[in-house]
C-alpha cells in the first residue's frame, strides 16, 4: 500500500486571504472617501450657482425697476433692497442687500448677499455680488 505525503496544496492560506482582503479593505476605503468628497464639492458648486443665478437676477431686477419711468417701480426697486426669502432649485435662500457709502455722487453701492435656510437658520453667505448702480432718486 501506498501512504501519500500531504504536501502543500495549490490552495491559498489563512493568513494569505486576510492580507487580501485587508488590502481591498483600504482599497475601497479609499475610493469611498474620494467619492465622497467629490460628492460634497459638487453639492457646494451646485448650491453657489444657485445663489449666483439668484444675484444675478436681483441686480437685473433691480437696474430694470429703476430704468423704468414710473415711481412704483422706482418703489419697487428700493423694495428689493429689503431682505426675501425664496425657494429656487430646491433650496430655501434669504437674499439680504446693504447700501453702503459710495465715493461718487449719483451712484449706490450695494453689496447682496444670499444664505442658505436650513432649519430657520441662516448660513452663510454663500455668495455676495456687490455693485455700483446709477441713482434715480
Amino acid at each position: 500500500m501506498k501512504v501519500r505525503r500531504h504536501g502543500r496544496s495549490s490552495g491559498f492560506t489563512l493568513l494569505e486571504m486576510m492580507v487580501a482582503i485587508g488590502i481591498l479593505a483600504v482599497a475601497s476605503a479609499a475610493v469611498f472617501f474620494s467619492n465622497s468628497e467629490a460628492l460634497q464639492a459638487q453639492a457646494r458648486l451646485e448650491e453657489q450657482t444657485v445663489a449666483q443665478w439668484v444675484l444675478a437676477n436681483q441686480i437685473a431686477f433691480y437696474r430694470l425697476a429703476q430704468e423704468m419711468d414710473t415711481s412704483a417701480l422706482h418703489a419697487t426697486a428700493n423694495a428689493s433692497l429689503s431682505p426675501q426669502q425664496m425657494s429656487v432649485a430646491g433650496y430655501e435662500l434669504e437674499v439680504t442687500a446693504t447700501v453702503l457709502p459710495s465715493d461718487f455722487v449719483g451712484v449706490r453701492h450695494i453689496r447682496w448677499e444670499v444664505y442658505r435656510i436650513i432649519d430657520r437658520d441662516r448660513i452663510g453667505p454663500i455668495r455676495t455680488l456687490t455693485a455700483w448702480v446709477r441713482d434715480q432718486k
